[in-house]
């Protein structure tokens, strides 16, 4: 059922929308208003009226994003550490195994902050939400912005622990499909219907910055990229 007021679909049998907390009109208002007794063109023509509105988004979908995301991030990260050892090739010498685990850990943590931080506020969507077709919105429709988003990637730390198993539970048995990022900083993330040029135009960035990375990487440390034995 979708809510007249800001036209989220809401599951069967709620009675307030989870997002604007307005009142779900019932199937038997909807069957004896005036409108039920004109002709009906089809079978499906309330659902076509009102597919318009936004979706919760999948978790499907989510995760995919996540993994193009990370993707990418992964990519940042090689550039990042092949910058760090061409300027100071001795860097890890003399360095224990637990210190290093804690640099790259720390890295790695704030490089993806800063990811999610920065395009979820100002756009609504990473690289790889907008290729999916999600975004992240507050409850009046608007993006985020940067405040609500620290709050919101700030949480992805407790929401990944561990392998995001939290977030998923937290997110799947949730009105709304919401994680715990998601209820602190006030957002929901839904389906978002992206024009087929914008997409292949997200894709297109999304590959050039891999590529991009990755020949960085190359060329600051060659040797990164030899074959053992060769």
């Amino acid at each position: 059922m979708y809510c007249p007021a800001c036209g989220v679909k809401n599951d069967d049998g709620q009675v307030e929308c989870f997002v604007c907390g307005k009142k779900l009109p019932s199937s038997l208002l909807v069957d004896l208003s005036p409108q039920s007794n004109r002709p009906r063109t089809g079978p499906n023509r309330a659902s076509k009226a009102t597919a318009a509105g936004p979706i919760t988004a999948r978790l499907g979908d989510r995760l995919i994003a996540l993994i193009l995301d990370s993707v990418f991030i992964s990519a940042l990260l090689l550039v990042i550490a092949a910058a760090v050892f061409w300027r100071w090739p001795h860097i890890l010498e003399n360095k224990s195994v637990w210190t290093l685990v804690v640099i790259g850990a720390a890295v790695t943590l704030l490089v993806a902050f800063v990811y999610h931080w920065l395009q979820e506020g100002a756009f609504g969507a990473t690289m790889g939400k907008a290729i999916v077709g999600v975004r992240v919105t507050r409850q009046d429709g608007t993006v985020p912005g940067l405040g609500s988003s620290a709050i919101r990637n700030a949480f992805r730390l407790l929401d990944a622990l561990p392998f995001y198993i939290i977030g998923f539970f937290v997110a799947a048995f949730s009105r709304g499909r919401r994680r715990l990022g998601d209820y602190a900083a006030g957002t929901f993330v839904l389906e978002h219907s992206v024009p087929v040029g914008e997409r292949v135009a997200v894709t297109f960035l999304w590959l050039a910055g891999i590529s991009a990375a990755i020949w960085g990487a190359w060329a600051l440390c060659p040797t990164w990229f030899q074959i053992p034995g060769r």
